[in-house]
């Protein structure tokens, strides 16, 4: 009965730290759409700029995670950016059935997403 509990306890941290990385995404995006509506700045950047939102909202949601777990911070923090980015990936193409046409920035986005999560859950 115990490990039931944790696992309850494990699943809501999960969740509010997901809900805190999409907040800290938001707030990082909207920021972005600021800068690029005054100032006009380079469009090829873009992309690094929002990958690098992730990996910030990714760490801080594993860090997050982490904390609450005690064990195996690790794996909770990657479990927590894995998530990040199926909801992300799930919401971004609900409309197109079909995969995107470049797989590698796909594989690229996946593995800073996981990776920064489970480098938060580390460093918790």
């Amino acid at each position: 009965m115990e490990k039931r509990a944790e696992r309850g306890n494990m699943a809501g941290a999960v969740l509010k730290a997901l809900l805190t990385a999409y907040i800290v995404t938001a707030v990082i995006l909207l920021a972005l759409a600021f800068v690029l509506l005054k100032f006009q700045p380079d469009m090829q950047k873009l992309g690094i700029v929002i990958l690098f939102c992730y990996v910030i909202s990714c760490f801080l949601g594993g860090w997050l995670c982490g904390r609450k777990a005690g064990k195996r911070k690790f794996l909770w923090g990657l479990l927590t950016g894995t998530l990040y980015f199926v909801l992300l990936f799930l919401l971004s193409n609900r409309r197109d059935s079909v995969l995107p046409a470049d797989m590698t920035q796909l594989l690229t986005a996946f593995v800073l997403c996981a990776g920064s999560g489970m480098a938060g859950g580390m460093i918790s």
